[in-house]
């Protein structure tokens, strides 16, 4: 699998300008595009800070990091040429965002910037319902990684980016999360931060290829779950622990 896309760091208010064009062309259907959306930063949820939002297009080849400690609110609330904010596309209903675990991202979001995310589908959940009707083992949440590995054939530069990424903010590593923060970033972290949303949209397609017969309304009830776990966002939610591993209720 051969990887084209191209990384921007969107660290300005043109580039954001650029980035709200990229993300939705007038050239298309806006209903018709999902995006893929991942973040990062230092202790990612309510209590702490949103560093870089990686956002990509279905129509696009360009990875953007939005640069959010750079460009703190601006980042979401800088009306770009067609009068869209990345504030309007997250929190409108029509356009798909697809995420990995949203929930810290919600989290972060809603509480730190006072965005409401809507139209999320979570891949997370979409892999817990493949494991649902292939009955098997179901207790546990698959991490991204994970998935990756057991349904892609990811390019070969994955791991090594992965694991250099690691490195710098793990602190099992020796790393801090500050790298997140450090400007200008360090060029590992800007191809940690990309590579992974690069995969979503195959990921998605992949998953729902392998689907077995057993269960119904899957859809449906990933979107409601999805749902359900932006909404932890609006009241007490602790974003660390070994609770978050255990598999939901779908």
């Amino acid at each position: 699998m051969a990887s084209k896309h191209t990384t921007i760091l969107a660290d300005s208010i043109a580039l954001i300008n650029d980035l709200l064009a990229d993300l939705l062309p007038d050239a298309f259907n806006f209903r018709a595009i999902t995006l893929a959306v991942d973040l990062e930063g230092i202790n990612l949820c309510r209590h702490g800070k949103i560093s870089i939002i990686q956002i990509m297009s279905s129509v696009s080849e360009v990875v953007w990091l939005v640069d959010v400690t750079t460009l703190g609110s601006q980042a979401f609330d800088h009306v770009g040429p067609y009068g869209r904010t990345l504030r309007m596309i997250l929190e409108d209903t029509g356009i798909k965002k697809v995420f990995y675990d949203v929930r810290n991202d919600a989290d972060a979001l809603y509480n730190l910037y006072g965005v409401n995310l809507t139209g999320v589908y979570d891949l997370q959940l979409l892999e817990l319902a493949v494991r649902h009707s292939l009955r098997r083992h179901t207790k546990f949440l698959n991490g991204l990684g994970k998935s990756i590995t057991s349904y892609l054939t990811p390019p070969t530069e994955w791991e090594p980016i992965k694991q250099a990424g690691l490195r710098l903010f793990q602190p099992d590593f020796g790393g801090s999360y500050s790298v997140f923060e450090d400007r200008p970033l360090d060029p590992r972290i800007v191809a940690y931060c990309a590579q992974d949303v690069t995969l979503l949209f195959e990921l998605e397609e992949t998953l729902r290829r392998s689907f077995g017969r057993f269960g119904s309304n899957w859809e449906d009830r990933i979107v409601a779950g999805s749902a359900r776990r932006v909404s932890l966002a609006e009241g007490a939610y602790e974003g660390s622990g070994r609770h978050r591993a255990l598999a939901p209720v779908l």
